[in-house]
């Protein structure tokens, strides 16, 4: 719970903690790794060190149950249909916004 209330922090930080593990978070992919492997994005960019970042496991829950939900800034899709075959820039961009929509990402 503790880790569930930290406050937010700079990417720099979130993904520098991604290589120490620690109880209470999980390492998310700022870009859905399972998506960006389908439509052929490297492994490389999906496991690279500037895509993971450490953050509590009820947020990374949170953020994965959005990415599901339908929503109108994504024109009623959920942002896993929208972001079907869009860039990896793209996919970056909405997987920032979610971190900092969430509160895990200082603004």
């Amino acid at each position: 719970m503790l880790s569930h209330r930290s406050g937010p922090k700079s990417l720099e930080a979130l993904q520098r903690d991604a290589g120490q593990p620690e109880k209470g978070n999980e390492v998310h992919h700022v870009v859905e790794q399972t998506p960006a492997a389908r439509e052929g994005h490297s492994q490389e960019d999906i496991d690279g060190p500037h895509n993971l970042a450490r953050i509590p496991t009820l947020k990374h829950w949170e953020i994965t149950a959005w990415y599901m939900t339908k929503n109108r800034d994504f024109n009623y899709l959920s942002p896993r249909q929208f972001l079907q075959g869009k860039s990896w820039q793209m996919r970056r961009k909405v997987g920032i916004e979610a971190l900092t929509d969430a509160g895990v990402l200082k603004r």
